[in-house]
């Protein structure tokens, strides 16, 4: 007997339709998920909203101060460089989209080693967050890191670049390096796109007189959009998820530069102690980035349809 037979009968079976019977089970399967999803999920956050009106010291002792910590977000300058800084970390998405796409366009015919290039383009985005910030630590060091010593010969500057030390560089750098490991992923799903739009439409554009362009314009561009859309998608969240890469690379400096709101609030919490300030913090983030994934997927929906 399966276990879906041993929990229909102890349904009674005269008072439950068999459409009842299927909705129990299914909330019965649902009973571990949402345990999981109440308990390390729902309570934290519904914490985590509490503690913002206390302040909690190292030993798990706190302190109502009610709307303080609100106040102190209103006057913190690092909090506005913070936020900034993730907006125009948001400027990685159609920069890697738009390289992704020119990949994927070149890679998107079968020649001699297309499957080796596809692979080697999408590695970057296998590999761990960690180590790609600490080999890109060593690319950019200003005296002997091998990006400025490809610059100098090429003659492009006349003198190393400090990138991690360097308020408007440190920035920079974080955006460079997130496209380079992101744009392997917007190739591949890009691919996966062009692979599905028939090849007789391009046979009848070529019929028509059309250029290789306005097959690009008229074809390819409006056939992708469901595909754009899971990729701005993807990198909105991605976008706000780069914790490790700022922490390690530039531990957000110089001077907060390169900060964004996960390391302010890492900081505020477990550098600084204010417990009930990082919580303010969690409630901005989490409600910027349900406002941005709404926006994101609100796009997605109009280009579906």
């Amino acid at each position: 007997m399966t276990a879906r037979e041993r929990v229909e009968r102890t349904l009674p079976s005269l008072s439950i339709s068999k459409r009842g019977r299927r909705s129990v089970i299914a909330w019965l399967a649902l009973v571990p998920t949402l345990t999981i999803l109440i308990l390390y999920r729902f309570v934290p956050l519904g914490w985590n909203f509490v503690l913002t009106f206390q302040e909690m010291n190292y030993t798990g002792e706190t302190s109502f101060v009610g709307l303080d910590n609100y106040r102190r977000l209103a006057t913190d300058p690092v909090f506005v460089e913070a936020l900034v800084n993730n907006v125009v970390l948001l400027g990685t998405i159609p920069v890697g989209i738009t390289v992704g796409l020119g990949l994927a366009l070149l890679l998107n015919k079968d020649f001699f080693a297309s499957n080796a290039f596809r692979s080697l383009f999408f590695l970057p985005y296998i590999v761990m967050m960690v180590a790609v910030a600490v080999i890109w630590t060593f690319m950019l060091k200003t005296d002997n890191g091998v990006v400025n010593y490809l610059l100098v010969r090429t003659g492009l500057v006349s003198e190393g670049i400090s990138w991690l030390s360097s308020g408007t560089w440190a920035l920079v750098s974080v955006f460079l390096v997130h496209v380079w490991k992101t744009t392997g992923f917007y190739m591949v799903i890009i691919l996966a796109g062009l692979q599905t739009i028939p090849t007789q439409l391009y046979e009848v554009a070529d019929i028509d007189g059309a250029s290789r362009i306005q097959g690009f314009l008229y074809i390819t561009l409006p056939l992708l959009k469901p595909t754009l859309g899971v990729c701005v998608l993807v990198g909105m969240i991605a976008s706000f998820r780069l914790f490790d890469l700022v922490f390690v690379l530039t531990n957000g400096g110089p001077a907060h530069e390169s900060e964004i709101l996960l390391t302010w609030l890492y900081k505020q919490a477990f550098s600084f102690g204010n417990f009930g300030y990082a919580a303010v913090l969690t409630i901005v983030l989490f409600a910027l980035m349900l406002a941005i994934v709404s926006i994101g997927w609100t796009l997605q929906r109009r280009a579906v349809q």
